[in-house]
């Protein structure tokens, strides 16, 4: 059977449901994938306290050269010294926490998240065929060839992003302790300088977890509408006290895929416009979703 006559197909078999009309309202709304944000966001936790435990490994030995540098003659020549000696030492904590994130098993995690995105991205996405369309779709379509260079891809992005957390913390921790060295401060005032630059880390691994998996989940739903034939799709958020005031107003509104509404926020002046045009799931740790719109004369799926 050739493209065409599979096309016409799949038109006679929902031709019915279509009712004269041009498109078509999906009758499931897709859902956020939860559970591998959740697993992401333990993933990136565990990751984290890694970092947490080799830091402290080495942090009286940092503190000590901190204490023997200023005590020396020459504070700007210490200074050298001390940055020589804290590279060293940071130095040791990176090679550390190398070796424990094999150990870990962090690129195998990583692509277990990846799997658990597109298992749930297929799922809802023949649930609104199913329900909409009468339509079962072939089992393997989407387990071949179709999605993997976006699932690679994701993958060796989000392990570098996660990887590279570690590299701007253990930078910011020397920049904390030189510049406490300049200004002559106390042993206690650097370690709570350094606990909040690590809680900051920490915070920041949570929101790439969340902003992650939202950004593959859109990847994937959007090829699935558009390689279906859809060309519009309705914003759905995910209705609770975190959706941002822009995407609120979105919600229930039509968009085509090839024309992105463009962000904004709210400031005391007034609606000020980002400039970035977003589908969902594709801003900031954006959890809205893309509900299909089916068009009748294009409409083009895999059914059994």
């Amino acid at each position: 059977m050739n493209n065409t006559q599979h096309q016409e197909m799949v038109k006679k078999a929902v031709r019915g449901r279509f009712r004269g009309h041009q498109t078509i309202k999906s009758k499931a709304v897709p859902l956020y994938p939860k559970t591998a944000e959740r697993e992401f966001r333990r993933i990136t936790g565990a990751y984290m306290k890694l970092l947490n435990e080799e830091l402290k490994k080495k942090l009286p030995d940092m503190m000590a050269e901190y204490r023997r540098e200023r005590n020396g003659d020459s504070r700007f020549d210490d200074s050298q010294d001390l940055d020589a000696k804290l590279r060293l030492l940071l130095q040791d904590v990176a090679a550390a926490l190398e070796k424990r994130i094999a150990e870990y098993g962090l690129d195998q995690k990583v692509e277990q998240i990846a799997k658990m995105t597109k298992n749930a991205s297929i799922r809802e996405w023949k649930r609104a065929v199913k329900d909409t369309l009468g339509i079962d779709l072939l089992d393997d379509y989407y387990k071949g060839e179709f999605f993997e260079e976006a699932i690679r891809r994701w993958i060796a992005e989000n392990i570098l992003l996660i990887k590279s957390i570690p590299s701007e913390t253990l930078g910011d921790m020397r920049e904390i302790i030189l510049s406490s060295y300049l200004k002559g401060s106390s042993i206690r005032d650097i370690q709570k300088a350094i606990q909040e630059t690590y809680d900051v880390s920490r915070r920041k691994a949570q929101l790439l977890a969340r902003d992650q998996v939202a950004t593959l989940n859109a990847q994937l739903t959007k090829a699935q509408q558009t390689d279906a034939g859809c060309k519009k799709y309705r914003w759905s958020d995910s209705r609770d006290g975190r959706v941002r005031d822009c995407h609120r107003e979105l919600n229930g509104k039509v968009f085509s895929w090839d024309d992105p509404p463009e962000m904004w926020y709210e400031t005391k002046r007034g609606r000020v416009y980002t400039g970035r045009r977003c589908h969902p799931g594709e801003d900031n740790c954006c959890r809205c979703v893309a509900i299909p719109v089916f068009d009748r004369d294009s409409i083009d799926v895999p059914m059994k």
